[in-house]
């Protein structure tokens, strides 16, 4: 088996012992706590990521791992696990659906392989680099749309905003032939099969909310990119931005940069 094959389908099994945790979670009485922040914290976030942790560390003991609850620890190889137990746990602890859990490898800082997990209502994104985007059980693709005015943009919460990225936001608020707000992770899905054709999230991200994004979108034939049109990798954070098609994406970075 080559070694990406071999990854994911480890990765797939982390998602699926997950997936059936999450979901009993989120119908049980939910505790939410707070870290010093303002985030929202679940017991699932903990348990999640301790037991990918433990069978990541058991399978590939020389890879790195990077995560949101419990951070990063340096591996011996070109291969780095990327995750976030609960992506949106602001929604997950408030019963709502769009949450998800991520899951990515990075090989040499670039990301080459993503899960979007929806355990509620059991829908599951997984991309790997050179195999297309699967949803399903099938290919997916993005809608390949050029034209900004005919665009449905997937904002994020507002709140994320901040700074130099609020005019950003205040432009394609006044654009597109539909918005919608604060999707989260499973917007991206949304654009891989052709549902949503932009999606703008602001400054507040890291890396274990992004990696999972990247080969989910370009293995769709969509273009994912920071706002100044970099590639995405280990070490990115702060605002990005996802398109339909290159062109529709040239677009949309210019339309980032003008004043308000």
């Amino acid at each position: 088996m080559h070694e990406l094959d071999h990854i994911l389908a480890a990765a797939l099994n982390l998602a699926e012992s997950a997936a059936g945790l999450s979901a009993q979670a989120w119908h049980s009485d939910l505790a939410v706590t707070y870290k010093s922040d303002g985030s929202s914290l679940t017991e699932a976030d903990l348990s999640i990521e301790t037991m990918w942790r433990e069978r990541i560390r058991q399978q590939f003991p020389s890879h790195g791992i990077l995560g949101e609850e419990y951070g990063f620890e340096t591996g011996r190889s070109a291969f780095t696990w990327v995750l976030d137990p609960i992506d949106g746990t602001r929604q997950f602890g408030t019963g709502l659906l769009n949450f998800a859990s991520l899951i990515s490898v990075c090989r040499d800082e670039s990301p080459v392989l993503g899960i979007i997990d929806m355990p509620v209502p059991g829908a599951r994104y997984v991309a790997a680099e050179g195999k297309g985007t699967v949803f399903s059980g099938r290919l997916v693709r993005s809608s390949g749309r050029r034209e900004l005015d005919e665009a449905v943009i997937s904002l994020a919460n507002p709140d994320s905003f901040r700074g130099d990225s609020a005019s950003g936001y205040r432009q394609l608020l006044s654009t597109g032939r539909l918005r919608v707000f604060d999707g989260g992770a499973p917007a991206y899905g949304g654009l891989s099969r052709g549902l949503i054709d932009i999606c703008l999230n602001g400054d507040d991200l890291d890396a274990y909310d992004i990696c999972a994004l990247c080969p989910v979108v370009q293995e769709a034939g969509g273009v994912i990119s920071d706002w100044k049109g970099r590639p995405l990798t280990l070490t990115s954070s702060g605002a990005i931005v996802a398109c339909a098609s290159p062109e529709l994406h040239s677009v949309v970075l210019d339309q980032l940069l003008l004043p308000v």
